[in-house]
């Protein structure tokens, strides 16, 4: 992937394009995962502690391979056209259940999770069976405004257990004569 000077806007500098950054994450709840050369994975989140904070594993969406200490590529696009505005490398960090920032973390995502099955108790089957990670961008991005990539970041669909019907069902109200 190489990136390409865009003419038409120049490049950000540091400060303000960790704003941009911070203000991306913070206004989208789904951002992409990359970890090394895998497909990245859309993931719900929010902006918490200048880091992106997921929950993975139990009941709540699949781990993409996220190890403590490790690095994931965090892929930001835009909430208003989707398009993709940065791509920065992070560093990954496991929160222990029950500590302060574990419990400032859940805390942010508690909300933000859409039919918890347990309600208010959801941050304690957290704790029980789930994981709460910090991805905080560390270094410089790939992609930003004005040094976006000139690939078409297309990938293969991903594997899934999914299938669709191979008849249509019969529908009631369905015109059973030639309309004239």
């Amino acid at each position: 992937m190489t990136a390409v000077d865009d003419p038409g806007s120049a490049p950000l500098d540091a400060d303000m394009l960790q704003t941009f950054i911070a203000e991306l994450a913070g206004k989208s709840d789904l951002v992409w995962v990359q970890i090394g050369d895998e497909q990245a994975r859309p993931m719900w989140s929010v902006w918490h502690d200048s880091a992106v904070a997921i929950v993975t594993g139990g009941l709540e969406q699949p781990d993409p391979g996220l190890t403590d200490g490790g690095a994931a590529t965090l892929l930001l696009r835009s909430k208003e056209n989707r398009a993709r505005q940065v791509t920065t490398p992070s560093a990954v960090v496991q929160l222990s259940p029950g500590s302060d920032e574990w419990v400032a973390a859940a805390k942010a995502l508690h909300p933000k999770r859409l039919n918890a099955p347990d309600g208010e108790r959801q941050p304690e089957r957290w704790a029980r069976e789930s994981a709460i990670w910090l991805l905080r961008p560390a270094g410089a991005p790939t992609e930003s405004p004005g040094r976006q990539s000139d690939s078409s970041h297309r990938a293969e669909p991903m594997a899934t257990e999914a299938t669709t019907l191979t008849r249509r069902p019969f529908h009631a109200g369905r015109a059973t004569k030639k309309r004239r």
